[in-house]
């Protein structure tokens, strides 16, 4: 049997198909190129931004507490006496703050670098007695104020950021305060929800990563001065600062590369405030293997199964796609609300917070009194609506004065003071808690007020004072409660005393009331009474709960005017 050969314009058809579907092959792994790394670009980049805001977040919340530690007076006592019996106290708050927050080590150093009190100071490694003028951050903070250097600790070997600040007492700077903050939960979070993710400083040294064995390796070269610098220092110990494997061949595709040319992981970066980089990368070869295939694919069930077999396939490929799509957003969401979730305590969530609490009575008064207001006006009682609206303006400037003290208390400045009317504060404080006090059918009543007596303060904040201690009643003695504010005056002091019939306070909660963050509210922060005691403190009163028969007592001792 004889075959016959194709003729010749067969032949040229037959080229010109396979010509053809070799370059709507070349065409399709182009596009499905393209599509894959857009793609992996997309959810890097999207992953890069939640991981750099989760660690941001991490840090900021130890930098409150080294801003609140740094105001606390018994901080300072320590420094001006190491020697003292305030230290061992101070020892135990900082072991046991250290534990709360989940910190590495808090400890105080005098103005010389030598540690005077830490929270390690009951183990082996204890810094106490130890000298770290050496430290970058020590010398920074000394200077600027404040300071943060990621380093090798020199005694535990264990790596960590550490967060430096200045104690000044009289414009004089008496010692430095350190808050060292290890990464190992936020490295294992990003291990299981990120994959591959780092943090680099402007040397490009890797510090902060989900891969341990990249720790202390550079992802660009760096000159032999930087070495010597970070050597001389100790940062990172015996660290060789190797180049990383994949960096040094060549193998990440950067976001900014036209197109991708075979390395193995795709980038995504965000710098951070500090000039440091979070980076995050991911394997992309499979992904574009992946892609390229479902495109070969579709071409051969283009030419095999016609108009039909293609509309089926692209139907399942559209679906596929948009399951992934779908699979993406759900880790991202999730990744999302775990790294918000395990930062609750920082800065600006704790100020917002506060915020809240101390402005929410006048916020409601304002509303009630404008909408007393348009009634009045509606009626045509024009005067006792511009009245009315002159309430809310009172109201309007209380509410900033408010929220300005609650900004003031982790930045101190100059206050001026004067002769204060003890029961106008006190007639302030009923403006801003009459409606409360009649929703919770409350009582409050002021003994001793007959005089008008006059203190050294500040009116505004005289009524902050008087209105947290008497929301603080509230909250404890519930409805029908009954509150009872008290004015004495002597020779040149003058004291007031709020007192409550509710159920008292725990005894735990009494030995650390004014330090920052107890509190014996489920939702509390822990800073509204130490704000009260540092506004009384600043007009030269106490602030100090006194034993009751029932109930609790807050008692105001000031200087009379």
């Amino acid at each position: 049997m004889r075959f016959a050969l194709p003729d010749k314009k067969s032949m040229i058809a037959g080229l010109a198909v396979l010509g053809l579907l070799a370059l709507l092959v070349l065409v399709s792994d182009r596009l499905a190129e393209t599509r894959a790394i857009a793609a992996e670009r997309a959810r890097l980049g999207n992953l890069a931004g939640l991981v750099a805001s989760g660690f941001e977040r991490q840090i900021d919340k130890f930098r409150l507490v080294g801003i609140t530690l740094a105001a606390d007076p018994d901080v300072a006592a320590v420094l001006a006496a190491p020697s003292s019996g305030a230290t061992p106290q101070l020892n135990s708050r900082l072991a046991s703050l250290t534990t709360s927050l989940d910190a590495s080590v808090i400890y105080l150093m005098d103005a010389s670098g030598n540690t005077v009190a830490s929270s390690n100071w009951r183990q082996q490694d204890s810094f106490l007695g130890q000298n770290y003028a050496f430290r970058a951050y020590f010398a920074q903070a000394m200077k600027h104020g404040s300071s943060e250097q990621y380093a090798l600790g020199t005694r535990s070997k264990v790596p960590g950021l550490f967060v430096a600040r200045r104690i000044d007492r009289g414009g004089a700077p008496l010692g430095v305060l350190i808050v060292k903050i290890r990464f190992d939960r936020l490295e294992q979070e990003w291990a299981r929800s990120a994959g591959t993710a780092f943090v680099t400083n402007q040397d490009g040294v890797i510090l902060v990563t989900s891969k341990p064995e990249w720790r202390f390796q550079l992802v660009a070269p760096l000159d032999r001065q930087a070495q010597r610098r970070i050597q001389d220092q100790l940062e990172f110990g015996g660290a060789p600062l190797a180049r990383n494997a994949a960096f040094a061949a060549g193998a990440v595709f950067a976001p900014e590369a036209p197109r991708y040319s075979g390395q193995e992981f795709a980038a995504a970066g965000t710098r951070l405030a500090n000039g440091w980089q979070v980076q995050v990368l991911a394997r992309v070869e499979d992904s574009v293997r992946t892609a390229r295939n479902l495109g070969r694919l579709a071409l051969l069930a283009v030419f095999a199964l016609a108009i039909g077999g293609y509309i089926w396939v692209a139907q399942r490929r559209r679906a596929a796609v948009l399951n992934e799509q779908r699979a993406n957003q759900l880790r991202i969401d999730d990744l999302k609300d775990r790294l918000m979730q395990a930062n609750k305590l920082s800065t600006l969530g704790q100020i917002a917070a506060g915020v809240g609490h101390e402005i929410n009575q006048p916020l409601a008064a304002i509303g009630l009194r404008a909408d007393n207001a348009r009634k009045l006006i509606g009626k045509g009682r024009l005067d006792d609506a511009d009245a009315t609206l002159a309430e809310v303006a009172v109201l309007t400037r209380k509410v900033g004065a408010i929220t300005g003290e609650l900004c003031g208390f982790a930045r101190r400045g100059a206050r001026k003071t004067g002769a204060v009317s003890v029961m106008a504060a006190i007639e302030g404080m009923r403006l801003l808690l009459g409606d409360r006090l009649r929703r919770d059918g409350a009582t409050l009543t002021v003994t001793g007020g007959i005089e008008d007596l006059q203190i050294r303060g500040e009116q505004v904040r005289l009524e902050q004072v008087l209105v947290n201690l008497v929301q603080n009643a509230l909250d404890a003695t519930g409805r029908g409660g009954e509150i009872v504010v008290g004015i004495a005056a002597g020779v040149d002091k003058v004291i007031v005393e709020v007192s409550d019939n509710g159920p008292g306070l725990p005894e735990a909660v009494r030995a650390s009331l004014f330090q920052p963050f107890t509190s014996s509210k489920r939702d509390g922060l822990g800073l509204g009474l130490v704000i009260c005691q540092d506004i009384v403190g600043e007009f030269g009163g106490e602030l100090t709960l006194v034993d009751s028969a029932q109930g609790a007592t807050f008692r105001i001792q000031l200087d009379r005017a």
